[in-house]
């Protein structure tokens, strides 16, 4: 029932920003990240849903919130999912952008190896710890402010590592680059096979 509700609010808020490029008959440019939450966009495409509110949408994939936002701001998407934390940051810069509302769930995780994992039991144990994260992403956001909370200073008592992608971030983890990783949903990256 609340895949349907969030499908619904979904389409309704492309909706609204369609309204503005409908009159261009171009269709509308949606950008999303690889990453199951955003699965709601082919699902909503594949179910006719977008058609249904008079919108032609093109799905445009993003591997990280900055690069999709720096689309935004230029003009080359007309709307995207790419979480709050990058959008307010532009806002407060004096960029025109509209946060219409969210698509996620607080999906992002702290990761570790099976042989961290058993040092870090909370944030606190994070001080003096290597930590990888997406800048700018929403998780990032919420680990720096638990990281204030826990009187840890974020740019001396611990390493944050800036990654271009969760992907990047669990091969930092994996390789022992990090001792910890932040990451957000599952990324739907498969390996590319040779056929």
């Amino acid at each position: 029932m609340q895949h349907k509700h969030s499908l619904t609010a979904l389409v309704a808020a492309l909706a609204l920003v369609g309204g503005l490029s409908s009159a261009l008959a171009d269709p509308l440019k949606v950008g999303y990240l690889p990453v199951t939450g955003h699965g709601k966009f082919f699902v909503a495409k594949e179910q006719g849903l977008f058609a249904k509110e008079g919108l032609d949408v093109e799905l445009i994939e993003f591997q990280n919130s900055a690069d999709g936002l720096n689309a935004v701001v230029a003009g080359k998407l007309d709307i995207g999912a790419f979480g709050t934390t990058a959008p307010v940051a532009h806002i407060s810069k004096g960029a025109k952008l509209k946060i219409i509302g969210g698509i996620m769930g607080g999906d992002a995780a702290l990761i570790a190896t099976p042989a961290n994992a058993g040092k870090i039991a909370g944030i606190a144990d994070l001080k003096g710890k290597k930590i990888a994260t997406v800048r700018m992403a929403s998780g990032d956001a919420v680990l720096r402010g638990a990281l204030k909370d826990k009187g840890i200073n974020w740019k001396t008592d611990v390493q944050i590592f800036e990654l271009k992608n969760p992907p990047a971030v669990i091969e930092a983890v994996k390789s022992g680059q990090v001792d910890a990783g932040l990451v957000w949903g599952r990324m739907t990256c498969a390996p590319k096979t040779r056929a």
